[in-house]
């Protein structure tokens, strides 16, 4: 099961979750505001090491804004509402090696202070 694509903290105490695979919060997020992804977006490409639940797998700048898939526009819009600013950036060809945003980046450097999400 690809964590990225079954649950993702996305700011303190906001949790992007998937409804298929976690029909139970953890108690971790007990208190968190917890949101459930809308279904990924339709498509015609192929994966063959993910599900099309790659679509939550997203990267978050900073407590507002998100680097989406540029196809998800469902999930934009569920973001949007929920307070983020979603960054569409087209990377489907990436999906179908079995990640996304998430996967396919590592920080050498960042700014501001460090931060648990947990007590």
């Amino acid at each position: 099961m690809h964590i990225d694509a079954t649950l993702l903290p996305l700011a303190a105490g906001k949790l992007l979750a998937n409804p298929e695979r976690l029909p139970v919060v953890p108690p971790h997020f007990r208190d968190w505001d917890v949101r459930y992804a809308p279904p990924p977006s339709p498509g015609s490409h192929t994966l063959y090491m993910s599900s099309a639940w790659v679509s939550m797998n997203l990267l978050s700048l900073d407590e507002k804004r998100v680097i989406v898939e540029s196809h998800e526009t469902a999930l934009m819009e569920m973001l949007r509402a929920w307070g983020f600013d979603p960054i569409p950036c087209p990377f489907r060809g990436f999906n179908a090696l079995g990640g996304s945003f998430h996967c396919a980046t590592l920080d050498v450097r960042r700014r501001g202070k460090l931060q648990s999400y947990f007590p």
